[in-house]
């Protein structure tokens, strides 16, 4: 048991000393944007994507912002693509997630019901 409480402490010691590592190393990087970019504007982006100026952007992004814009009239890329092009895959995990919680709880409400008929025939 002792050995358990050492390894345990052990592990959680390593893991922050990684944490904290990680993060004085991110928090040397260079940044990527820095919200100053005026020329967005957050409002007139929902009125009329197909407008959006992505001059600035790399050639990766704004062909994904172009074909989005064609394919989807979506203005938020990231929904567009999780529920427009890999619907049937979101569904899925989506199913597999609520299979698992189920599961989960059909095993540990189990385990409770076991050990109460255990405990009413030791009574008796």
């Amino acid at each position: 048991m002792k050995t358990k409480k050492i390894l345990t402490w052990v592990a959680l010691a390593v893991f922050g000393v990684t944490a904290v590592f990680a993060c004085i190393s991110m928090a040397r990087m260079d940044r990527t944007y820095d919200g100053r970019n005026a020329a967005v504007s957050v409002y007139d982006l929902q009125q009329d994507p197909a407008s959006y100026d992505d001059s600035e952007a790399d050639g990766a992004a704004a062909a994904i912002i172009q074909q989005n814009l064609e394919e989807s009239h979506s203005v938020n890329d990231v929904t567009s693509i999780v529920f427009d092009f890999r619907g049937y895959d979101t569904m899925g995990e989506a199913f597999i997630l609520i299979t698992a919680v189920a599961g989960s709880i059909v095993i540990l409400s189990s385990g409770k019901k076991e050990e109460k008929k255990e405990d009413d025939k030791n009574e008796k």
